[in-house]
């Protein structure tokens, strides 16, 4: 059986000190095997006092500045500076759900061709609604091993909460400045790889953001988009992606909120993260 003593882990934070000392006490009950944990924690410019906390913890600690943030850049340095074979990549809000989780994940490992395991997402009590929809159609509740000649189709692997073999990350380092994940991912699957999702792996993990927030957010995976693509980037195409948005979400809507009056304001949030996605996309 594969079963490394050290594991890796890389944490990308940017003022996560709500999260960051739960996650820590959530890794250390880690329950399931062996396991030294061997953490990295690449912070970005937080002025919340994360990186004091990491600091108080004794975790390997790397601060880049906020402005030159970049989300493949910062996860590699991360990588470059950690010690073990696996590597687990969090984000410092993704909680695992159980003290078993990191033994689930590790134990694909024994297969291989396994090049990386991702974990369900579950989203945080409370969580808008968009949120709550987004996480559930995109982690569903049935394991999927994604091979090379298996159907295509979009593999939702997420650096939120995620485990990958070095030589696999060696072989092809993240490149894109957001959605890096879902590229690493289909590369592996193309190169011969395969790709896990483990079900029972699960983190608590949902955005708490503004319409303005999530449009930035959606910006960053389009913009990514574009450069994987080789997408050039009209105003058209932006118009018919807000709108697009709007659209889908008054279907959503529809199935998440029966009531009509709970829904205009619902819809009306959706309305200002369109507008928010034209105008800073295009200044």
């Amino acid at each position: 059986m594969f079963l490394p003593r050290l594991i890796s882990f890389v944490i990308r934070t940017y003022n996560e000190s709500a999260f960051i000392g739960r996650l820590f006490d959530t890794l250390d009950a880690q329950s399931g095997g062996p396991f030294e944990l061997d953490i990295t924690v690449v912070d970005s410019g937080s002025t919340d006092g994360t990186p004091a906390i990491a600091r108080k913890r004794g975790v390997r600690l790397i601060e880049i500045p906020k402005a030159s943030f970049h989300y493949s850049k910062a996860l590699n340095l991360g990588i470059e500076n950690s010690l073990g074979d696996l590597l687990v990549v969090l984000s410092a809000h993704s909680i695992p759900c159980t003290n078993d989780w990191l033994a689930r994940m590790v134990s694909h490992f024994d297969d291989a061709d396994v090049a990386g395991v991702f974990s369900r997402q579950v989203p945080w009590p409370g969580a808008y609604w968009r949120e709550v929809v987004r996480i559930n159609r995109m982690f569903s509740e049935s394991p999927q091993v994604f091979a090379q000649g298996s159907s295509p189709q979009t593999i939702p692997f997420s650096n939120a909460a995620s485990c990958i073999r070095r030589s696999a990350w060696q072989q092809h380092p993240f490149t894109l400045p957001a959605a890096e994940d879902i590229e690493w991912a289909t590369w592996a699957v193309s190169s011969g790889h395969k790709i896990v999702y483990e079900v029972g792996s699960a983190v608590y993990h949902s955005h708490d953001e503004t319409s303005r927030q999530a449009a930035r957010r959606l910006i960053e995976l389009e913009k990514a988009a574009d450069l994987q693509m080789s997408r050039e980037r009209r105003f058209l195409l932006t118009a018919k992606q807000s709108l697009g948005a709007v659209v889908r979400d008054a279907g959503e809507l529809r199935r998440y909120e029966p009531r009509l009056l709970s829904r205009l304001p619902l819809l009306w949030e959706s309305a200002r993260r369109s507008y928010w996605f034209v105008r800073d996309f295009e200044g």
